[in-house]
């Protein structure tokens, strides 16, 4: 994770309006806005999300008002720039970092950051992020089933799929894009760094929209590590309470007889309790 922080010459050049995160691994930005800065003081973009009280862009948004930054693919002389940057190729996360997040719009820059030396602000936002979803956590597809949401801080939230997919929270434009959208999709996907899910493409619904959804549990990560640690067994384990071979517990599952709550490539994971059964 690369951080930055978003600053306006022309306010303060010590003051941070936002941060700008961006993952490598999945080509995403992700922007955060400070605490106490109001619409007014927010670059352009961004200060349509603090009118509506949001404090996290959604990626789409995220992007584009980094990409207003960046010199277009499609620029004429794009070779001699690339050239004379050292650059091989078109890469907008390195030509942003060294045109220094400027553009002819604001005054804005960027100010790289240490992950190791965060604003304690930004800190504690991360901790309130997504860690994982249940019953995926890369993806689901479901507008009716519940879905467990496990996030950094210990909290988890359970949201049904009607809450999930309910057209209160969302401002005009998501409404529209669901209706839109909503009989050609279901899937559920986790943004980079946990910022937030995607409804297909076009709906985000950020973590602190869904940390004020649905259902509290009274229930800690370490509560399901000690429930899969004691009632999750392998296929050895399971051919060895049977007093089996491996083979008979593969033929079992051939046969739908037993049920394994994971498929890996040589083994099976089951539910002691099912394997009893």
């Amino acid at each position: 994770m690369k951080i930055f922080a978003i600053r306006d010459a022309s306010i303060a050049k010590d003051r941070d309006l936002a941060w700008l995160l961006y993952y490598p691994a999945a080509d995403e930005f992700h922007i955060e806005i400070c605490d106490g800065v109001d619409e007014w003081e927010a670059p352009l973009l961004i200060s349509s999300f603090v009118k509506r009280g949001k404090k996290s862009l959604d990626s789409d948004s995220s992007r584009l008002w980094a990409e207003l930054r960046i010199i277009p693919p499609d620029r004429q002389n794009l070779g001699m720039i690339l050239r004379d940057n050292g650059l091989d190729s078109y890469d907008p996360f390195r030509l942003l970092v060294l045109a220094g997040g400027r553009c002819a719009q604001d005054d804005c820059f960027l100010v790289p950051l240490r992950e190791d030396n965060m604003p304690e602000e930004l800190e504690k936002r991360l901790q309130r992020t997504i860690q994982s979803f249940l019953p995926s956590q890369n993806h689901i597809k479901t507008d009716s089933g519940d879905v467990l949401f496990f996030f950094r801080d210990g909290m988890i939230r359970r949201l049904s799929g009607a809450e999930l997919f309910s057209e209160t929270s969302l401002h005009q434009k998501q409404r529209e894009r669901l209706s839109l959208y909503r009989n050609s999709f279901s899937e559920i996907s986790l943004a980079a760094g946990g910022h937030g899910v995607r409804l297909g493409e076009k709906v985000f619904l950020s973590a602190d929209e869904l940390r004020n959804k649905g259902m509290l549990l009274p229930l800690t990560k370490g509560d399901f590590r000690s429930y899969i640690e004691s009632n999750v067994i392998d296929t050895a384990t399971a051919a060895e309470l049977l007093h089996c071979t491996r083979q008979n517990i593969q033929d079992l599952v051939r046969r739908g007889k037993l049920h394994p709550v994971l498929t890996l490539k040589n083994n099976f994971l089951f539910l002691r309790d099912d394997i009893l059964k």
